[in-house]
């Protein structure tokens, strides 16, 4: 009997050896995975810590493969590295999204960006039917879920000039709304980031219920759209696009300074009111980049609502010293 007890016992300590054995080597293998995974994150955040040179595209174009892969081919080379792209048409909010395009930016190592249009033209009246937020939330989730590294939420505001909420009312529902979102993109594990007039970086209070600080509470990066041609009625900004849009950033970046959120504008690559500015397209670019790239911002978008950037590039060319003109001027220099 004895011997017997001692057999079943050698028999379960071995047992137990081998069950442990077994778990110790799982919490390892399950560790070098998480510092995988983590290791990953960080070089791809790493990846995009710099200057961001961006490019909105329409969505039409951003499901179309060709048209990105032949702007990818001509941008990239001039330092381009960021595309925001409509994630639905507009009027709508059923989520169009070219899965293969955001795998081929990823290999390109171009930083992808969802753009989603909350109210279009700003919202009118409240309440807001459930099942209009019920579409917008499905619409973020499934965005958040289809690889970008970032939502970036767009006309989230009230109608300028619409009916006259109070402050009070318009903050409070804004607020509660990038709440639910942030759940969401933290879910995902992306970034969740916001579209704000150009004049919300100067004002504190304002009609549209656009406030930097209320922003600021969940997003990680907001986007003031500084287009000079937009200061109507104020000639010296719409002549200077590049101190413009400079001192709109420096704005932003002040009001923002203890919040760890980023500041990327918009910059402006129509020719709407450039005749102000007294300069071709592609000089009118060029000063803007300028102006932002002279700040702490960690970058800018280009906006042309047909996703033509030719002036862009030809801007980017001048810049990075690859035209005939910056080369001539390189020489006499």
């Amino acid at each position: 009997m004895v011997r017997i007890k001692m057999k079943v016992s050698r028999s379960i300590i071995i047992c137990v050896s081998i069950i442990l054995s077994m778990a110790a080597f799982a919490v390892c293998t399950t560790a070098a995975e998480v510092r995988t995974i983590n290791n990953d994150e960080k070089k791809s955040e790493a990846r995009h810590t710099g200057t961001m040179r961006g490019l909105y595209v329409p969505n039409k174009k951003s499901r179309d493969i060709k048209y990105i892969q032949a702007l990818l081919d001509t941008g990239t080379p001039e330092g381009i590295n960021m595309l925001v792209m409509d994630v639905h048409s507009y009027g709508s909010v059923i989520p169009r999204i070219n899965t293969k395009v955001i795998e081929y930016c990823k290999n390109k190592n171009v930083y992808c960006v969802a753009r989603v249009v909350c109210f279009q033209d700003g919202l009118d009246r409240m309440p807001v039917p459930a099942h209009r937020l019920k579409r917008l939330n499905i619409l973020v989730e499934k965005s958040a879920k289809a690889g970008f590294h970032e939502v970036q939420l767009d006309y989230i505001r009230f109608k300028d000039g619409g009916y006259p909420y109070s402050l009070v009312m318009k903050y409070r529902f804004i607020e509660e709304l990038l709440a639910g979102f942030k759940k969401i993109t933290d879910s995902a594990g992306i970034k969740l980031s916001a579209d704000v007039f150009g004049r919300i970086v100067y004002n504190r209070n304002d009609y549209v219920g656009q406030k930097l600080e209320v922003f600021a509470k969940y997003t990680d990066v907001i986007y003031p759209m500084l287009y000079p041609s937009h200061f109507t009625g104020d000639r010296v900004r719409m002549a200077n696009p590049g101190e413009t849009v400079k001192e709109g950033t420096m704005k932003g970046l002040d009001r923002l300074r203890d919040t760890g959120v980023k500041v990327v504008p918009y910059i402006q690559a129509f020719d709407y009111h450039i005749r102000r500015a007294g300069v071709s397209l592609p000089r009118y670019v060029e000063l803007q980049v300028r102006g932002v790239e002279s700040t702490k911002a960690r970058g800018w978008v280009a906006w042309n609502a047909y996703g033509d950037y030719r002036a862009v590039m030809k801007a980017l060319r001048d810049i990075n010293g690859k035209s005939e003109k910056s080369v001539n001027t390189a020489r006499i220099q």
